[in-house]
């Protein structure tokens, strides 16, 4: 296949949007702050970022599933499933970085409601490491079948972060707190850089 063609150029662009995304995840998430009061304005830099950062990823993970084929099983689901994890981690997102900061500013008045927004944060945040598990789990399998040290490797590390994290979490052996969503998403940007790469190697 010419190097220059249109669908290398697309791989490529799309390789090192997510190899870019993912080394960028995990310098915003060591910029996190450990509590809205007294964050300023880095509390929605961080979280606004990570709004991008979760865009260009999909945009990235939309087109490896393209190049792989959405007519195949394991790929459109683990699509869906990716779309589900962005979708929660947007909204997740938003509440921490720009809903309840706004009500924290207001004081003691609004606890329940700042509670409340902890709560939904919690579940929509362990709903984005459970759906991204399950796509990075069913695009592993696909790289598993196919022939190549790197798509071996692909598919062992794509398994391992995408089950260990929702396992840890669906036992109850750790909550989505600051120092653990750092360590998730570190170990998720793993695995979305591996799949940049492999897109960059196709060219």
């Amino acid at each position: 296949m010419n190097a220059f063609s249109p669908e290398n150029r697309g791989d490529r662009v799309a390789g090192i949007c997510l190899i870019g995304a993912a080394a960028v995840t995990v310098f915003a998430m060591a910029h996190h702050p450990s509590s809205h009061h007294g964050a300023g304005g880095i509390n929605a830099w961080v979280h606004g970022g990570m709004i991008v950062l979760l865009t260009a990823i999909f945009f990235g993970f939309s087109h490896f599933a393209v190049r792989r084929g959405l007519d195949r099983p394991l790929i459109l689901s683990g699509l869906v499933a990716y779309a589900i994890s962005a979708g929660a981690h947007i909204a997740a997102a938003l509440i921490n970085g720009f809903i309840a900061p706004a009500y924290a500013e207001v004081g003691e008045s609004v606890h329940d409601i700042l509670l409340l927004c902890w709560e939904a944060n919690q579940a929509l945040a362990a709903l984005g490491v459970y759906a991204t598990g399950t796509a990075f789990i069913l695009w592993s399998v696909d790289f598993g079948w196919r022939p190549g040290k790197l798509n071996r490797i692909i598919g062992v590390v794509g398994v391992i972060v995408g089950v260990v994290p929702a396992v840890a979490l669906l036992t109850g052996q750790f909550e989505m707190d600051v120092k653990t969503a750092f360590a998730v998403y570190t170990a998720h940007a793993v695995w979305v850089a591996l799949v940049g790469v492999h897109l960059v190697r196709r060219i």
